[in-house]
């Protein structure tokens, strides 16, 4: 292996720990900002029906759009508008961002775009079993969203990089 496969495998292996280090900070923020990871296992291992339909009700969005514009334009507290809005977009680009990095630039746009989609999905619905926060498809759209910008930094990073390596 010669000196800059060394390098590139380093550089692997700081994105890989930097992506799961991240993932730890996202699931603080998203599950773990109101109860305790044992109190979340306990909602999960004690499922009650009838509260989970009152939490399907009172707490829960499956309406596209609705959230985020009752936020832009029914909310006059524009710190609850970049918290919610802002707030979702920006804790997912550096999903993806690094995903594509430590795949090895093997994911394309549309698998970036599956995958933050499932991710984001399945980080709604455990909040929407345990009762931990709340279920709202406009998070996923807006964590989507982030995905996606994180995937463009990184092709416009990628081709100025390229670029000036040519130069």
């Amino acid at each position: 292996m010669n000196i800059i496969d060394k390098q590139f495998t380093i550089l692997r292996v700081v994105f890989l720990i930097t992506f799961l280090v991240y993932l730890l900070l996202l699931l603080k923020v998203i599950w773990f900002k109101v109860a305790s990871p044992f109190t979340m296992m306990d909602y999960l291992v004690n499922f009650n029906l009838k509260d989970f339909k009152r939490t399907l009700t009172l707490s829960s969005n499956f309406v596209p759009f609705k959230t985020i514009s009752s936020y832009v334009f029914h909310t006059s507290n524009h710190n609850i508008v970049i918290r919610n809005v802002l707030g979702n977009i920006f804790l997912f680009i550096p999903f993806g961002f690094l995903l594509p990095v430590i795949a090895g630039r093997n994911l394309n746009f549309v698998q970036v775009i599956i995958f933050s989609f499932l991710f984001s999905l399945f980080l709604e619905l455990i909040q929407l079993f345990s009762r931990i926060g709340s279920f709202d498809v406009d998070d996923i759209l807006l964590n989507t969203l982030g995905a996606i910008l994180g995937f463009f930094i990184l092709d416009v990073i990628t081709k100025v990089i390229s670029h000036k390596a040519r130069n």
